[in-house]
């Protein structure tokens, strides 16, 4: 009787928990239809626009610079800023990038010209908020922003 019991409770219990779930789908299908629309970026040329991602910490500020040639290479410069001594250091690395439709994929394997063993490699998605286009970073969200938007223009 027990077992029968027992066995009576699990069923109705994963009846139930499953009917939750759905109605959890229901829930995330309503906000992710209310989220932004993202732009296919197919049209979209990078070759030869410069990306750039500002970080500042409690003892260093960090500016990346992500360049993207016509060729398919990149050139990424990482400039370190030491706020105790007041010098600059700067890394300047050298790659090629892959591109489908939004998605970049990014890889670093040269140093000054010398191959590194651990390439930098990064997955980029392109996207365009209020005509100002920057690509986030898919593994930590940080938002690298096109050059040209970052300068004012006279008019």
């Amino acid at each position: 009787m027990k077992k029968t019991f027992l066995f009576l409770s699990l069923i109705s219990s994963v009846y139930f928990y499953s009917q939750d779930y759905s109605g959890l789908n229901k829930i995330l299908e309503k906000i992710e239809q209310k989220g932004k629309k993202i732009k296919d970026a197919s049209s979209y040329d990078i070759k030869g626009k410069k990306f750039v991602l500002v970080e500042d910490f409690e003892d260093h500020g960090e500016r990346h610079i992500l360049e993207f040639n016509a060729d398919g290479t990149l050139t990424m410069i990482e400039l370190i800023d030491d706020k105790a001594s007041g010098k600059s250091f700067s890394n300047i690395f050298t790659g090629d990038y892959i591109r489908k439709r939004n998605a970049i994929s990014v890889r670093a394997n040269f140093l000054e010209g010398k191959k590194i063993a651990m390439p930098i490699s990064k997955n980029l998605y392109l996207m365009n908020a209020s005509d100002i286009w920057y690509l986030k970073d898919i593994n930590n969200s940080k938002r690298w922003i096109e050059n040209n938007n970052l300068v004012k223009k006279k008019k």
